[in-house]
């Protein structure tokens, strides 16, 4: 891979989490082997990382060559198509790294037609940015990841309902920047009641995440901090139509049935391209019946709790049987100060 390419993907990898229901997009340009320009897609709505780049390198573009983490769009959205970005600035070349499944017409023949040589650069590491990205576009509905904090086996809390420091604090600093690349984080009301979390991000700079309550009844106590704390909005999905929001910064949305996929649906349309669930068994559980989960992230801490068995953090009303379990690949296995992180995907 060219190191003008890994550059591009560097870029994107950086913006990951920010950029809505858009993709995180890195785009270098480069003019007789020296980088001139470079842009990544910061915000929805905002430039897409070719126009930034492009912009930075003005008239040096001319004749030159863009790397571009995905191929450059070809539709006119919040912003014109970046192939006639690319035409107009007259560069000679232009290499992708994945190609964009979701586009109505082909980039390549547009760009070539205007005399442009084309390279698709096939690499791994931009395809896992895009992955679930192509798939919620598709279906309308957010990228989930799920995080679970347990023991090894397998308790969120004791069945007094202890669950502080079930992980350790370096497992803290680590779920911190995994809601800084996410656009919200989702719970249950239960655990709002139970832990009383502000689901914000302790890291310098960090992006707070907005924060999604399900409430099927309404029965809030807004004296909660989460409820009390401004850091990012706070959205409290309820069927109750006369539950009523005691500051601006707390939006109630009512649906006549809280449906998992139809509040997806529904926070997808929002704006919100990347979700992170961070819940109690109920809601977990719930989540994990169904085929909305494209990432699981486990943190196992070296301890036994016992018990039983209230606190599982996966719980089902059948006994599903071995041929029928869901099945998972490990992607990832990293250890945290003697905790356990491992990064899961359905097979």
């Amino acid at each position: 891979m060219s190191y003008f390419m890994n550059y591009a993907i560097q870029l994107a990898q950086m913006v990951e989490g920010q950029t809505g229901v858009n993709p995180p997009v890195g785009a270098v340009v480069v003019k007789n082997g020296r980088i001139v320009g470079l842009g990544a897609h910061l915000k929805q709505g905002d430039k897409h990382a070719e126009v930034q780049a492009l912009d930075m390198a003005g008239e040096n573009a001319k004749g030159g060559t863009i790397y571009i983490s995905l191929e450059p769009c070809t539709h006119f959205g919040s912003t014109p198509p970046c192939v006639n970005k690319i035409i107009e600035f007259g560069l000679s070349k232009v290499v992708y790294a994945v190609k964009d499944t979701t586009l109505p017409s082909e980039g390549d023949a547009i760009l070539e037609q205007a005399g442009i040589e084309v390279e698709y650069q096939y690499t791994e590491d931009a395809a896992a940015l895009y992955r679930d990205f192509f798939k919620a576009k598709s279906e309308q509905l957010p990228e989930i990841t799920m995080k679970v904090s347990v023991s090894l086996d397998g308790k969120q809390a004791t069945d007094m309902g202890q669950s502080k420091w079930i992980t350790n604090s370096d497992v803290k600093q680590d779920v911190y920047h995994l809601r800084h690349t996410h656009d919200a984080v989702l719970t249950g009301n239960g655990t709002i009641n139970a832990d009383n979390p502000q689901y914000t991000t302790r890291i310098p700079n960090g992006k707070h995440p907005i924060r999604i309550v399900l409430s099927r009844s309404g029965n809030i106590d807004f004296t909660k901090q989460l409820f009390q704390d401004s850091s990012s909005e706070v959205w409290i999905y309820t069927e109750n139509e006369h539950l009523k929001s005691p500051n601006a910064n707390v939006k109630i949305i009512y649906l006549t049935e809280c449906k998992l996929k139809d509040i997806l649906k529904d926070i997808y349309k929002r704006g919100i391209g990347k979700l992170l669930i961070e819940a109690g068994p109920r809601v977990t559980s719930e989540f994990l019946q169904t085929h909305f989960i494209d990432q699981l992230i486990i943190y196992y801490a070296p301890k036994i709790i016992g018990g039983s068995g209230k606190n599982q953090f996966y719980q089902t009303n059948d006994v599903i049987d071995l041929n029928h379990a869901t099945q998972f690949e490990i992607i990832s296995t990293e250890l945290i100060n003697q905790n356990l992180k491992m990064i899961l995907r359905k097979k």
